[in-house]
Formats: C-alpha cells, sequence, structure tokens
C-alpha cells in the first residue's frame, strides 16, 4: 500500500474509532444511569403463605440459623420446645380459659410461665395470679347470702356486690363508663329508673357506693 493510500485509509477510519470514546463521563454519572436493583417481594415475585414479606433477617434469626456455639444451639432449640408446647396448650383452651388468660398473659413474663399457668386447674389461676400481685383478692361481701336473696327479691342494691348482682337486681345499665385500667374494674353505671338518674360505682368490680 502506497503512503498515499495508507493516509486516506487513516482519514477514513479515524473518526469513525474516536466516536467510540464517550468524553465527560465519571464514576458518578454512570452509577447514577444504574438500572439494577435487588428484586423485591410481591413486585417480581410472589408472596406464598409462610413467607414473611421481609427481604432481610433480624439479628436474632441469622443467630438462630447459625448458632455461635453448642450451647446458643441448646438454648434455641429449648426455646423452640416450649413455644410449640406453649401453642398446643393455647389451642386446647376452652372459651371461657382462653379469655380469661388472654386478659392477663402479659403480666407472665417467660413462655414457661405461660405454660405453668396454662397447666394448672382452672380453679387455681385466679388464685395463682393473686399471689403473685397480679390482680387483687375479691372484697369480702358485707353481707351475708340471706340478705342478697332479700336484696334482690326488693331489687335493691348493697355494697359489696358483683356487676353480676348489680345486673340480676337492676337489669343492664344504660351506659358504663371505666375509669383507667379497664383490667381494674373501676367503673361507674348510669341508669334511667322512673324518670331518673342513678349511678353505681364500682371498685375493683364490686359495688362501691351510689347516687
Amino acid at each position: 500500500m502506497s503512503l498515499k493510500s495508507f493516509s486516506l485509509f487513516l482519514l477514513l477510519t479515524l473518526p469513525v474509532g474516536c466516536s467510540q470514546f464517550q468524553t465527560g463521563r465519571s464514576f458518578l454519572s454512570e452509577m447514577e444511569h444504574d438500572d439494577t436493583r435487588f428484586f423485591e417481594p410481591r413486585n417480581d415475585f410472589p408472596v406464598v403463605a409462610g413467607d414473611t414479606g421481609r427481604d432481610w433477617s433480624t439479628d436474632k434469626e441469622m443467630r438462630a440459623r447459625t448458632p455461635a456455639s453448642e450451647h446458643d444451639l441448646a438454648n434455641d432449640l429449648h426455646s423452640r420446645s416450649l413455644l410449640r408446647e406453649l401453642r398446643s396448650l393455647e389451642q386446647s383452651q376452652s372459651e371461657d380459659s382462653l379469655e380469661f388468660y388472654d386478659k392477663h398473659k402479659h403480666q407472665l413474663a417467660t413462655n414457661s410461665e405461660k405454660i405453668y399457668f396454662l397447666k394448672l386447674p382452672q380453679h387455681e389461676r385466679r388464685e395463682y395470679l393473686m399471689t403473685r400481685g397480679f390482680i387483687e383478692e375479691p372484697k369480702t361481701p358485707m353481707f351475708s347470702m340471706g340478705q342478697r336473696s332479700i336484696a334482690m327479691q326488693k331489687q335493691d342494691i348493697l355494697l359489696g356486690m358483683t356487676k353480676n348482682d348489680v345486673i340480676e337486681s337492676w337489669g343492664k345499665p344504660t351506659r358504663v363508663e371505666i375509669a383507667g385500667n379497664p383490667r381494674n374494674e373501676n367503673e361507674r353505671w348510669l341508669y334511667n329508673m322512673n324518670g331518673a338518674s342513678k349511678y353505681i360505682y364500682f371498685e375493683a368490680g364490686q359495688v362501691g357506693g351510689w347516687e
């Protein structure tokens, strides 16, 4: 190839070759146009039963999957065993027992305490909570059963009556007002009787006064 032909070849090919090398690019500018991303649950793939919907794991979950020692592994297996036993006991409760348990389970700090509580006979569970100081002992009624019977017949109210006693005597209230934590059963019941408003006050679920 002659020198003239080679020079002509360079003139024709050089602009094309240089056009492949763009100027003014940087790492940051290229990253701004990066369209790669992590797959997202529900957007990129369906979530099936059992999925948490999270694309990350907590430290506790990671430690459970990869325990640091045999001791940690044994503790994790024991915790899982307790949780399975607790779930089984919860599912076997009657409706009334489960309602009472749900009301007080927040006071039982560990799964072991909850299991112990659910294994108690039902008539001992309230006493157990009272010995732990979680619920107040019921007040001793200020009346005998005979006095209660006479009061019911006359539709009277006595100090120390329970809410069920009041409902049996006066029927359901027009309105119930709760003071503080509902679990303490400090309430005021409104009755509209013979055109007048009457209030009954309950302290820890028992009649403490009226007006």
